[in-house]
């Protein structure tokens, strides 16, 4: 039996018994209730119609209307006995549906009945066009809320899984599932393959499965959608038409113990009508439904999905096409250009084969760094994040920061010892001369050598010397006084054996370069920068020239190359800082000297850093989270 009709109030038995004949014949119950404070304002079980044998009085209506359910005359029909020769014009204040006299009569009970059953078709047929109004309403809505999502998202993870996510929702989907079309190469032609990207499952938790492609051909559902480029909206998966071509696997249902019921698979056409992907919708849950938690219960609770629920993913799909493509190629851009800075950096690399992998271990350090504060909870990083486009800035000016050294000369970039090949060759030249003048006798002064042998002994002291990172005291005593030697020519005009250039070259007290060597080295710093301002970066990454520039800046203003000091550096300039020279450190590509060990430059660093130089927070986070040890 459907909904009960409710009789209030003292009624005749001979009405009873008439209205409840009547009622048997419509299969509808009949209940009686001899007062008002019998009722319950429950609306949880709304009758047909209410039937009041009460007092025609305003306030015995007052009194019935207080014990109905909210909404009395919008759900049921209520009809009041008068007594009245005329309609009482209170009734209408009350919302009477109907006045009736007892005697009941026969005509008059059918006249109710078919009234009620009238209103009660009337009224699901009403409810159920408002229902469609409004879900169509909210597509319409939740169609412009995607779109404008969309336009927002350049990640082309992120974007599919808010297109997913967005469908399942407005279709009530228990789960779903896009496939995105294979390129031939960045901004390439298609090729005949889907990859499987992203998924989710409201029901069960599992990890997303890992991405794989599948043939575009007739034999899966998701690839016979792409090789046609049509819709599917398949009520159960598990009685496709055999003569169909596609087929449904259920190693997913099998491995979870999930169960597909209603599939509803669509094609996401770009522009030009060409299949970019494949958008697919499972289990459609009947309203108020929550997790389908078995198999059993997926079957009884999912419905097919409807024509309008096809007709909105369509649309969907219409602006998803559209706004992956765009995703896709911003990641094509992003790939070109990161390929781009790639053969920048080997271009450089193969000009200073003495730094060369420098600017990748520094990116590496440096983006170790930013992984860590990320993910930090405690300590002076633990309320910082890098946003995704804040770190892919780092990154570029990580690896870039030295490309100023495209505009520095080879022969400094590869100068591996105090004096150039060429300089040392014209300087040991000299000392074959006062070797062979010494062996014939030619005249050199007694002050200068006694012997061949004194010669070539000074001769490998300078070969040291030239090679030596560090020179000592002793060393540079013993060179002045080489330096006062000389040779004398065949006409007897005397001439210096070390000149005022090898002397500044060889008395260098640290490494192997001149001042006037090192400002020029120094000055690719600066060019980095004018490099880096000259390209029209977006607003996202626009900081990049200055981070690159400014990676031999120290805290204490004695960097360059513009001496900024702890307030005018930004905490990637200081992270770059550090690494830079952490890397210049420990690196094993310097013929100049010697690799120190990690223990050697962390002391420097420390050193630095108490100094003023480096920010000890960045020095000490770097070693507490071993990210000095990536490279080894």
């Amino acid at each position: 039996m459907g909904s009960p009709i409710v009789i209030v109030g003292p009624i005749p038995k001979a009405d009873l018994k008439l209205f409840r004949s009547i009622a048997k014949m419509s299969d509808i119950a009949v209940k009686v209730k001899k007062s008002v404070e019998e009722l319950s304002g429950d609306a949880s079980s709304i009758p047909l119609a209410y039937l009041s044998y009460l007092p025609d009085t305003e306030q015995a209506l007052a009194d019935l209307f207080a014990r109905l359910p909210l909404g009395a005359n919008e759900h049921f029909l209520i009809y009041q006995k008068t007594e009245h020769d005329n309609y009482p014009a209170y009734f209408d204040t009350f919302a009477i549906s109907g006045a009736f006299e007892s005697p009941l009569s026969t005509l008059a009970v059918h006249n109710m009945f078919n009234t009620m059953q009238f209103y009660k078709k009337t009224s699901t047929q009403s409810k159920s066009i408002i229902g469609e109004v409004i879900r169509y309403r909210k597509q319409k809505q939740q169609l412009i809320t995607i779109s404008t999502a969309l336009s927002h998202h350049l990640d082309l993870g992120s974007l599919l899984l808010l297109i997913l996510r967005e469908c399942c929702d407005i279709v009530n989907a228990d789960a779903g599932s896009i496939y995105i079309r294979e390129r031939h190469g960045p901004g390439g032609s298609f090729t005949d393959k889907l990859r499987f990207k992203v998924s989710l499952n409201n029901s069960i938790d599992f990890k997303a499965t890992e991405e794989f492609t599948i043939q575009i051909d007739t034999k899966r559902i998701a690839s016979y959608v792409a090789a046609t480029g049509m819709p599917l909206n398949i009520p159960d998966v598990y009685a496709i038409d055999p003569s169909a071509p596609y087929t449904y696997t259920d190693d997913f249902d099998r491995r979870f113990n999930y169960h597909v019921t209603s599939m509803l698979t669509v094609p996401l056409k770009n522009v030009e009508g060409a299949v970019v992907g494949v958008l697919q919708v499972m289990n459609k849950k009947r309203d108020g439904v929550g997790k389908l938690s078995t198999p059993a219960m997926a079957i009884k609770e999912t419905l097919r999905f409807s024509y309008s629920d096809e007709e909105f993913l369509e649309s969907v799909g219409a602006l998803a096409a559209v706004s992956i493509e765009r995703a896709q190629l911003h990641e094509n851009i992003e790939e070109i250009f990161e390929g781009f800075l790639g053969s920048s950096i080997a271009a450089i690399d193969e000009r200073d084969r003495v730094t060369s992998g420098h600017s990748r271990r520094v990116m590496g350090y440096a983006m170790a760094v930013v992984e860590a504060i990320n993910k930090t909870k405690e300590g002076v990083f633990a309320n910082l994040r890098f946003s995704r486009d804040r770190k892919r800035q780092f990154k570029f000016a990580a690896i870039l920061h030295d490309i100023g050294k495209i505009g520095v000369p080879e022969t400094l970039l590869n100068k591996e010892c105090r004096l150039s090949p060429a300089a040392l060759a014209t300087l040991l030249a000299r000392f074959d001369t006062a070797h062979f003048q010494l062996l014939i006798g030619s005249p050199v002064e007694e002050s200068h050598w006694h012997s061949p042998e004194e010669v070539d002994e000074d001769r490998q002291f300078v070969l040291a010397v030239n090679k030596a990172g560090y020179l000592k005291e002793e060393e540079l005593e013993r060179l002045s006084r080489l330096r006062k030697k000389g040779l004398t020519s065949i006409d007897g005009t005397p001439s210096p054996l070390i000149t005022d250039d090898e002397w500044d070259a060889l008395s260098i007290k640290r490494g192997n370069l001149t001042d006037q060597e090192r400002d020029i080295i120094n000055s690719h710093a600066s060019s980095s920068y004018r490099i880096l301002s000259k390209i029209p970066w977006t607003p996202e990454l626009k900081k990049i020239p200055t981070i690159a520039a400014h990676h031999h800046e120290k805290l204490d203003g004695s960097g360059y190359p513009e001496g900024l000091n702890n307030t005018e550096m930004c905490l990637e300039e200081k992270i770059l800082a550090v690494v830079d020279i952490y890397d210049a450190i420990v690196a094993h590509d310097r013929p100049y000297k010697p690799a120190m060990p990690h223990e050697k430059a962390i002391a420097i660093l420390r050193e630095e850093a108490e100094a003023g130089r480096l920010d000890s927070d960045i020095v000490e986070f770097f070693v507490e989270q071993g990210i000095h040890d990536i490279f080894d």
